[in-house]
């Protein structure tokens, strides 16, 4: 019937209209390729047609370097869209564990000869009793490995407190701009003292703009005392009190902590031993000591009665 079996004269083919092949491969990276690789992919299908091929275009358009762009660039293959992936960043060649074991026992029983010795006085010990060479890395290593310390529960808790200290990473006040407003920055500190025997502590606050300075007596340096100053600070002027700014101890900790997150007021901090830092603040607490304290009939046996003589002395030695 036909000259050619494989046509069909009556009923001619139609003709197969291909998708673009970019199309297809964003159909193709919808089932293959994670998230970020179909991003990589975006980034390729328009350097190559809106971007017309211009990398800085590119690259501005999708906020890239242009390096990471010319990176993926020519990493990329049309026949794998996996060269889109991220590849395995693991070293290839790790560290392994030095020590012979030789050096091991040699180290654990001088170690436990000598339990208060560092490692370079082991080290020296080492070579002197065994004549072969060892460095303070090694010595290091194994006390570690093995736990060979004076006391282990203590170190136990100084390494816990170390991690913790990194892991809350703390604002200081070097890095607090200038305030432009009032309430912005109050600076807050302690002033303990020992009155006939008796403890007493003088919680002390300036703002830092105004220099406005408020002060209160207490039995001590507790947290929750430092919390309730906080408090009544905050009242006095209205909750005008967006930071808080004070030093490393403990009496800013628990309780006062957990105060300024109640309120909504961020904590930073002194620098170790800078008191330059809190320089204004240093100025207004001998000034309650020297023009106040010194001269008051009251003092401090009666707290209640202390902190009536000291509002009036703040009240009227505002000028």
């Amino acid at each position: 019937m036909y000259q050619e079996p494989w046509k069909n004269y009556f009923f001619p083919a139609k003709p197969m209209l291909l998708e673009d092949r970019w199309i297809q491969m964003r159909k193709i990276s919808q089932e293959t390729l994670s998230l970020p690789a179909q991003f990589k992919l975006e980034w390729i299908i328009f350097y190559h047609t809106v971007g017309e091929e211009n990398a800085t275009k590119t690259a501005s358009h999708f906020g890239i370097s242009r390096k990471t762009m010319h990176k993926w660039r020519i990493r990329f293959n049309e026949r794998n869209l996996k060269s889109l992936e991220e590849r395995d960043r693991a070293p290839k060649h790790t560290r392994t564990w030095e020590v012979s074991h030789l050096e091991e026992d040699r180290v654990m029983a001088l170690r436990k000869r000598y339990l208060k010795y560092g490692k370079k006085k082991l080290k020296v010990l080492y070579e002197q009793e065994y004549h072969a060479p060892i460095t303070t890395w090694k010595i290091e290593r194994v006390i570690r490995r093995y736990h060979l310390y004076p006391d282990p529960v203590r170190h136990a808790k100084c390494l816990h407190r170390e991690r913790t200290r990194r892991k809350n990473l703390v604002v200081r006040i070097t890095e607090v701009p200038k305030p432009t407003t009032f309430g912005h920055l109050w600076h807050i500190d302690a002033i303990i003292l020992w009155w006939y025997g008796r403890r007493r502590v003088i919680f002390t606050a300036i703002e830092d703009l105004t220099k406005i300075g408020y002060a209160r007596v207490y039995g001590s340096n507790a947290s929750l005392h430092a919390a309730d100053f906080l408090k009544r600070l905050r009242y006095l002027v209205d909750g005008k009190i967006d930071l808080s700014h004070q030093d490393n101890g403990s009496e800013f900790k628990g309780a006062f902590e957990e105060a300024c997150q109640m309120l909504g007021i961020g904590q930073v901090f002194s620098r170790v031993r800078t008191p330059t830092d809190n320089a204004a603040l240093e100025r207004f607490n001998w000034t309650v000591q020297d023009e106040w304290l010194s001269l008051s009939e009251t003092g401090l046996d009666d707290i209640p009665s202390a902190n009536r003589d000291l509002t009036e002395w703040l009240v009227e030695s505002t000028p």
